[in-house]
C-alpha cells in the first residue's frame, strides 16, 4: 500500500514538472516569435524610409542600382510584391534613358534580379524585351557587342541553347562589321525620317495664324539614293480683303546614281509656291511659283558612312519657271533654259551639332545677266535620340527684281522643334 501510494505521488510529480516544462518551451518560443516579428517589422520600417530617401533622386543608373538592392531586401524579409513593385519601378526609370548601351545593360540586371525572387517567366520576358531592342541597333558592331552581352544574361538563366544562338549572331556581327568597308558599292542604310512642326496665333484687333510642317527623308541603296526636304504651311489674317488664308509649299528632292564612289548622275527637282523666301509679294491676293529642274554629272568633295553625310558640286542645265501674280496682274510668266551650279552637303556634324548646307548660282542661259544665288543653312542640336533643335538661315540674291522697291537681297530665319523616326 505504501508502495502504490509513493509511486503515484512520483508519478503525479513527473506530470506536473512536464506540464511546467511544456508551459516554458511554449513561453520562450511565442516570445522568440515576438521578437522575430518587432525585428521584421522594424527592419521594413528601415527599408521604407530608405525606399523614399531613394525616390527623392534623380532617374539616373545609381538610383536604378540603389532600387534594385532594395527590392531583395524586400524578398529577403518575405515582401514578395512589394519587390516586385520596385523592381518595376526600375524598369519604368531604364526606358526612358537614352543611352542604348546603358538601358540595355540595366534592362538585363533586372532580369537577373527577377530571376533571384523566383520570377523567371518575367526576367525572360525582360531579356526578350531587350533583344528585341539590341536587333534595331545601328551600328552593326555595336549590335553584335551587346547580343554578347545578352547571351552571358540568357546563359546565367540557364537558357543555353538560347544563348548559343546569340552568341552565333552576335559572332556574325562582330565579324562582318569588323571586316573595312569599301568605298564603294555603298552599304545600303534603312530610310531616315524626320518631320517637325511650327505654329503661332495672335489675335488683338486682327487676328493672324500660321501652322507649318516640315520634312526631311533620306534613303541609300548600294549605287543610287534620293534625298528630300519639304514643307506645306498655311497663313491666317482676318484683315485680308480677297484669301484670308494664304497656302505655301517648299520641296526639294534630290536623286543620285553612283557610277564610283567620287562621280554621279544626279537629278534635282525644286518647287516653291508662295513661299516667303521666293515670293515678289506675300499679300493675300498675290501668287509666286518657281519650279526648277536640272541634270548633269556630279563630283563627290567628301562623303562619310552614307548619303547622310556628303558634299557634292553638281552642275547641270534644266528649265526654270516662274509665275508671278501680284495686283491682280500678271508680272511674269515664263520658262528660261538655266545652269545650275550647286554645293550640296549634308551631316557635317560636331558632336552634337548637325549642319546641313545648300548653295546655288542659277543663272539664264539665254541672257546671264538674270541670275540668282541662294543659300540655305540648317544647323540642328540633338536634345535626345528623336528630337532636335532646328535652325534656318536662308539668304536669296537676284540681280532683276520683279518690283522696285523689292531689294536684291533677302533673308528667312526660322527656328523650331524636330522629330526624327
Amino acid at each position: 500500500m505504501l508502495l502504490i501510494s509513493l509511486y503515484s505521488l512520483l508519478s503525479f510529480n513527473t506530470i506536473e514538472l512536464n506540464i511546467e516544462n511544456r508551459h516554458q518551451s511554449n513561453y520562450n518560443s511565442n516570445l522568440f516569435h515576438l521578437l522575430a516579428q518587432k525585428d521584421n517589422i522594424s527592419q521594413i520600417y528601415s527599408l521604407d524610409q530608405s525606399l523614399k530617401l531613394i525616390n527623392d533622386i534623380e532617374s539616373s543608373s545609381v538610383k536604378v542600382m540603389l532600387l534594385n538592392d532594395l527590392a531583395l531586401s524586400y524578398a529577403k524579409l518575405g515582401d514578395i510584391d512589394k519587390a516586385k513593385e520596385i523592381l518595376e519601378q526600375s524598369l519604368l526609370i531604364v526606358s526612358t534613358f537614352e543611352e542604348i548601351e546603358l538601358q540595355v545593360r540595366e534592362m538585363t540586371n533586372i532580369a537577373s534580379h527577377y530571376q533571384q525572387l523566383g520570377q523567371n517567366a518575367k526576367a525572360f520576358e525582360i531579356l526578350e524585351n531587350t533583344n528585341t531592342l539590341v536587333n534595331s541597333i545601328d551600328p552593326k558592331l555595336l549590335q553584335g557587342q551587346l547580343l554578347l552581352h545578352l547571351s552571358f544574361k540568357y546563359e546565367e538563366l540557364g537558357e543555353i541553347e538560347q544563348s548559343q544562338n546569340l552568341l552565333t549572331q552576335s559572332k556574325n556581327l562582330i565579324a562582318k562589321a569588323s571586316q573595312p568597308q569599301a568605298n564603294f558599292p555603298f552599304q545600303e542604310t534603312p530610310s531616315q525620317f524626320r518631320l517637325g512642326f511650327t505654329g503661332n496665333v495672335k489675335s488683338f484687333r486682327d487676328t493672324t495664324g500660321f501652322f507649318g510642317t516640315n520634312i526631311d527623308y533620306s534613303k541609300q541603296w548600294s549605287e543610287e539614293d534620293i534625298f528630300v526636304e519639304g514643307q506645306v504651311s498655311f497663313s491666317f489674317d482676318s484683315s485680308r480683303t480677297v484669301n484670308n488664308y494664304r497656302p505655301q509649299s517648299f520641296l526639294v528632292a534630290v536623286y543620285r546614281n553612283h557610277f564610283n564612289a567620287d562621280w554621279n548622275f544626279f537629278i534635282t527637282f525644286f518647287n516653291s509656291i508662295n513661299e516667303n523666301r521666293f515670293s515678289s509679294r506675300n499679300d493675300d491676293e498675290d501668287l509666286t511659283i518657281i519650279t526648277g529642274f536640272w541634270l548633269g554629272p556630279a563630283l563627290n568633295l567628301w562623303q562619310e558612312g552614307s548619303n547622310e553625310k556628303f558634299l557634292d558640286l553638281q552642275i547641270g542645265i534644266g528649265p526654270r519657271y516662274e509665275y508671278d501674280y501680284i495686283d491682280f496682274e500678271t508680272r511674269k510668266n515664263e520658262v528660261n533654259p538655266t545652269l545650275g551650279v550647286i554645293l550640296v552637303g549634308r551631316g557635317f556634324s560636331l558632336e552634337k551639332i548637325r549642319m546641313d548646307q545648300e548653295f546655288a548660282l542659277v543663272p539664264a542661259l539665254d541672257d546671264f545677266d538674270e541670275y540668282v544665288i541662294t543659300s540655305n543653312s540648317k544647323i540642328s542640336f540633338t536634345l535626345s535620340e528623336r528630337w532636335s533643335f532646328v535652325n534656318r538661315l536662308f539668304l536669296r540674291y537676284r540681280n532683276q527684281k520683279i518690283l522696285e522697291e523689292n531689294p536684291n537681297l533677302n533673308f528667312f530665319f526660322s527656328t523650331g522643334l524636330e522629330y526624327q523616326f
